[in-house]
């Protein structure tokens, strides 16, 4: 390739080493591009990426203590669409082990370069990924601009000029058609492709067609049979986690993922789908172990949330009992300076708050009682002042925090106030729901919610019909559940004014009849009486 086919081009070089950057300043320059333009910081390329477009990132996996790393910086880049399908992406890294190359991988950078290596070796893949980028590049801006016929259409043209490309033509190809869910054509790509070297796509496809199509066994088959040929082929066990996840298997799913963490211990997304597995199937010790890993991996990536900490310190209260003093001190020590820095680093009230009585829970469970009433009596007083400007998912979580510490209370008033003011939102009020009832057992109660879960979400896709039937359900099984009711209550109104049905409505009124006596004070009573006026204003319409 002549030099000059850099002409145009721009080029940000990101190392946090003078000496390496200063290296790939010279290799560059030598190409004669447009612009050449490096940085040690990797807090500065979010804001370069966002204002100008650079057909070249040169990116230094080690970045500096305390900042992001390269892997999550192309993340973020990625996620945030600060870079494109046209852009070269090299990452380039002084370390060669499985765990890191693997997770680098998983973010897609074009090539992959180990230190010390040779500008040739550099320029070669840097040539090689050019002409890939040149020859694709209509295809890759259709998939950028979400053209997914058009992509298609250049995707068949490429295939018939016999582009040295073909195979990823046809795999870009097969993808848009799932998209579509033209789940046949799609098949056929994957089929003749399945066999082949270096396809283990095609599998992954015809395995997410059989999830599609609820043909559980049969995918499983496809995963596992995958993981057995290419055990370091990551997206396998994701996929197979997913497939026995809908088959309710979630200890198989919790196993699986722990293989690929095995392998590949720096995913952040996979540690905290699989510490959240181990939380559902009561592992807490592999739960908060986990849980501290996702919340330290987090720490400078786009996955930075208070949920972090707020996981880690709840699974560390489930695990205290079964742990000595002092392993429970250690463990507690690192869950609130978790916490801490949680507070300072989103600085928002109900973020404080939330941390705080998190903290006098782990304050309780060391016996450090005195400090536990004082902050606690500090947080509720705080709470009372600003309860009206908390975001309502903040104010469900806080009032969570109050009732595990018995300050029932304290929360009842907190959650009236969400269902006054956003009763139609049923995701909120499914999580109010599994707030209020206090007599079932604990599988009990993990059942009912997950049943107000999948409601909710037909719900939300305006599946009424779906959602009827499973709060019918979930209703004959534990009929005491408040939460239940009323949601089948609001589901079973939307149901009547889509379709007209009597009978819908009638349900309701039986419903909204065996809550008469709920007590004003109780959490749900304002929700109740919205859908009772709801319900009377509907019935005097249809008189």
């Amino acid at each position: 390739m002549a030099v000059s086919d850099y002409r145009d081009k721009r080029f940000l070089i990101i190392d946090s080493l003078k000496p390496s950057r200063d290296l790939l300043k010279q290799f560059a320059f030598n190409l004669a591009p447009e612009v050449v333009e490096a940085t040690g910081y990797a807090k500065d390329i979010v804001l370069r990426c966002s204002e100008n477009h650079y057909d070249v990132l040169l990116l230094g996996y080690d970045l500096g203590e305390s900042q992001k790393n390269g892997q999550q910086l192309l993340e973020e880049l990625r996620t945030n669409g600060l870079v494109n399908r046209q852009s070269v992406i090299i990452l380039i890294t002084a370390e060669n082990s499985q765990a890191m190359v693997l997770a680098a991988l998983e973010h897609k950078p074009d090539d992959y370069l180990t230190k010390p290596y040779r500008l040739r070796d550099l320029f070669e893949r840097l040539d090689r990924c050019y002409k890939k980028k040149r020859h694709m590049n209509d295809i890759y801006k259709a998939l950028d601009e979400h053209q997914t016929l058009h992509a298609i259409a250049l995707c068949d043209e490429a295939i018939k000029k016999n582009t040295p490309y073909k195979t990823e033509c046809f795999g870009i190809k097969s993808r848009q058609l799932f998209e579509q869910n033209k789940f046949d054509q799609a098949a056929d790509i994957y089929r003749r492709f399945e066999p082949q070297k270096n396809c283990q796509w095609a599998s992954i496809g015809l395995g997410k067609i059989a999830l599609k199509q609820e043909k559980y066994p049969e995918a499983i088959s496809y995963f596992s049979n995958l993981i057995d040929r290419y055990p370091l082929y990551l997206s396998s066990y994701d996929w197979l986690a997913t497939s026995y996840e809908a088959t309710k298997q979630p200890q198989k799913a919790q196993d699986t993922l722990e293989r690929a963490i095995e392998i590949s211990p720096l995913s952040v997304k996979r540690i905290e789908r699989y510490a959240q597995l181990c939380f559902t199937n009561g592992h807490y010790e592999k739960a908060t172990q986990a849980f501290d890993q996702n919340y330290h991996l987090s720490s400078n990536s786009i996955h930075h949330k208070p949920e972090n900490a707020f996981k880690f310190s709840e699974s560390l209260n489930q695990l205290a009992p079964e742990l000595s003093d002092y392993q429970l001190k250690m463990k507690k020590n690192r869950v609130m300076n978790a916490l801490s820095e949680t507070a300072k680093s989103f600085g928002r009230m109900d973020i404080r708050l939330q941390t705080q009585l998190h903290s006098v829970r782990l304050m309780r469970k060391t016996n450090d009682e005195f400090d536990a009433k004082r902050l606690l009596k500090s947080s509720e007083s705080l709470i009372n002042k600003v309860v009206d400007e908390l975001p309502p998912d903040s104010s469900i979580a806080i009032a969570d925090l109050l009732i595990k510490l018995d300050r029932r209370q304290s929360a009842s008033p907190i959650l009236a106030k969400v269902a006054e003011k956003y009763g139609d939102e049923l995701h909120l009020m499914t999580k109010i729901d599994k707030l209020v009832d206090e007599d079932l057992k604990t599988e009990e109660l993990r059942h009912a919610q997950s049943a107000l879960d999948e409601a909710a979400n037909s719900y939300h896709k305006q599946n009424y019909q779906d959602a009827c039937k499973r709060l019918s359900d979930a209703h004959k099984a534990y009929p005491r559940h408040i939460g239940i009711k009323l949601n089948l209550i609001q589901a079973l109104i939307a149901l009547f004014k889509q379709s007209n049905n009597q009978l819908q409505l009638r349900k309701s009124g039986e419903l909204l009849g065996s809550l008469t006596g709920l007590s004003t004070t109780h959490a749900a009573y304002q929700r109740y009486k919205k859908l009772e006026q709801e319900y009377k204003q509907l019935k005097a319409n249809t008189s």
